[in-house]
């Protein structure tokens, strides 16, 4: 990025715009609080065309090849709007608006949108955009049109992804939906996903399975499949109402369903 010739400014103030934690899959916290034990590092904001600081209205505005930074934490964007809450002196932000091309990064997670909205009132994160991607050490969530990162419960943390939504784990795991709700723990471990509509999951070694819907268990490495079942090992195909696939292992137990309906397979020796 080259800055040579940028608007750039520093805010010493207690100001605090720090950029949390990214998940899966880690996502952004966008903000600490200004009464936070740590205390607050300095900001850099940087700009091509301007930067403006209202301070009736309690915005930074950003224009142009826009750039924020706090420690190890940045978000570049075409447009970066900050709003603080003006009663006090502490001035914390309570609201984040990047739009156009934005990439957040911290450490070694990485999002990337066409907007991305945080409101730090209710510990709530948007990123939206036809390429939506979110990547962490353990693994990357993508969407074609949101995801939404929820820290109300900061144990139990909720992320939602829409649209041809993709969750690959580090260890070649893939699930696929046109919907996938993810929770992950504080500190970024995985803990279930479930998929809607046109769910897949593939396993490292290739094997497919689709389903209605599924739903997957990190703690016991099993998926739960549900509804039109297909499950295929290179030219074996099994069919059914229900599944259970054992990524450890690498079984998959096909299951018929309350109707009765027998499971069938075509096994090719």
């Amino acid at each position: 990025m080259n800055r040579s010739n940028r608007y750039f400014v520093k805010i010493f103030r207690q100001i605090v715009f720090g950029l949390g934690s990214c998940m899966i899959l880690t996502v952004p916290a966008l903000a600490q609080t200004a009464g936070s034990a740590t205390a607050p590092l300095p900001i850099t904001i940087e700009a091509n065309d301007s930067l403006e600081w209202n301070q009736t209205d309690g915005t930074y505005i950003a224009k142009g090849d826009a750039y924020v930074e706090q420690g190890q934490a940045n978000i570049s964007a075409n447009h970066i709007i900050a709003n603080y809450a003006t009663e006090g002196e502490a001035r914390d932000i309570t609201q984040v608006i990047a739009t156009g091309s934005v990439t957040y990064i911290q450490g070694e997670n990485t999002a990337k949108g066409d907007k991305l909205n945080y409101d730090l009132t209710s510990n709530l994160y948007v990123l939206t955009g036809k390429n939506t991607s979110v990547t962490g050490p353990k693994g990357t969530m993508t969407a074609t049109k949101s995801i939404t990162y929820d820290l109300t419960d900061n144990d139990n943390r909720k992320i939602t992804a829409i649209g041809k939504a993709h969750y690959k784990n580090s260890d070649g795991r893939n699930v696929f939906g046109d919907k996938l709700i993810a929770y992950i723990s504080a500190d970024g471990t995985l803990k279930t996903i479930d998929a809607y509509e046109n769910t897949k999951v593939i396993t490292a070694q290739g094997t497919v399975a689709i389903a209605d819907k599924l739903n997957y268990i990190a703690s016991t490495s099993m998926a739960n499949l549900d509804g039109n079942v297909e499950i295929t090992d290179k030219e074996n195909i099994m069919r059914g109402a229900r599944a259970e696939v054992d990524f450890d292992k690498e079984i998959s137990k096909i299951l018929s369903g309350p109707t009765g309906k027998r499971v069938t397979g075509i096994l090719t020796p």
